[in-house]
């Protein structure tokens, strides 16, 4: 019976190209997972590996971003990018997929971050809701500078 490899931080680095930070990043946000940690040191499957980085968007998505090569965009680099057309304009196929594809932790923080200047009204409390925010965020944050949001004098 043979025994599979593991990886160590530093193996896995060296083949996502990213620096450690971004692997604990990865670690603490759900988009990789570890096998164990043995005397303080992570240890990964290849597999793991291999499933963070094909993670690509489907060619039927490309009706959502028709300004934009499917093949110019990470699912990573350009999180916000994606969430935001999928979240607001998405069907239930997109919506499938980015439950799939990004943890919940990471939907929050977009969300919070910026969710509120991307996404409808509506939709935004949708998915406030669903993922257990406080729906009246939103309005403390959206119009705090209503009056020069244009470039005019309130």
């Amino acid at each position: 019976e043979t025994i599979a490899p593991l990886l160590t931080v530093q193996d896995v680095c060296r083949r996502l190209r990213k620096s450690r930070r971004q692997v604990y990043r990865y670690l603490r946000a759900g988009r990789l997972s570890a096998c164990a940690r043995i005397l303080g040191q992570w240890l990964f499957d290849p597999r793991a590996l291999d499933r963070l980085r094909r993670a690509s968007l489907p060619p039927a998505f490309r009706r959502f971003f028709w300004d934009t090569p499917l093949s110019s965009l990470s699912v990573e680099t350009h999180r916000d990018f994606i969430l935001g057309r999928l979240l607001e304009w998405g069907d239930r196929q997109a919506l499938r997929w980015v439950f799939r594809t990004y943890p919940k932790a990471s939907l929050k923080e977009f969300l919070r971050r910026r969710g509120v200047e991307i996404l409808s009204k509506k939709n935004w409390r949708f998915y406030a809701l669903l993922l257990g925010l406080d729906p009246n965020l939103q309005s403390r944050r959206r119009w705090r500078h209503a009056g020069r949001r244009w470039g005019g004098i309130s």
